[in-house]
C-alpha cells in the first residue's frame, strides 16, 4: 500500500511550515477580500493517525460540511484542504483530496459516489 503521507505531500500544490499557515491563508485569500470565494477546510492530523482515520473521520466529516456549505463533496470546486501534520501544513485542492482517496482505496468516482452518499446518510 501507498503511504499516504507521501502521496499528500506529492499532491499538495504548497507544503508549508504549520506556523505559517495564517500568513499563507491571508496570501491566499488577498489579505481576508477572497475574491476567488475559496472556502478552507482545516485538518489536524496528529502523528502517527494511520490513514483509517482520515478514510473513516476526516472525509465523512468534510462530505457532511460541504454539503451543508452547498458545496458538491464528490467535486469540491474553490476548497483547499489544510492537512496539518507535525510542523508541516499541506495545502491541497479539494479536487486532490478527493484523488488522494480515490488512490488509496483504490476506487472508481462511481464507487465513491455511492460512499459519499452513505456519508450524508450517517
Amino acid at each position: 500500500m501507498v503511504n499516504y503521507l507521501d502521496a499528500l505531500a506529492a499532491r499538495a500544490f504548497r507544503t508549508i511550515h504549520g506556523a505559517e499557515y495564517n500568513r499563507t491563508l491571508n496570501e491566499l485569500t488577498r489579505g481576508g477580500e477572497n475574491p476567488d470565494r475559496l472556502l478552507f477546510y482545516e485538518v489536524p492530523l496528529g502523528e502517527g493517525k494511520p490513514w483509517e482515520y482520515l478514510r473513516d473521520k476526516v472525509y465523512p466529516a468534510m462530505a457532511r460540511y460541504l454539503k451543508a456549505k452547498k458545496i458538491n463533496p464528490e467535486d469540491p470546486d474553490r476548497v483547499v484542504v489544510a492537512v496539518f501534520h507535525g510542523d508541516r501544513c499541506f495545502l491541497l485542492t479539494g479536487e486532490r483530496f478527493i484523488d488522494l482517496f480515490l488512490e488509496m482505496e483504490r476506487m472508481n468516482r462511481e464507487a465513491f459516489h455511492f460512499r459519499v452518499l452513505q456519508w450524508l446518510l450517517e
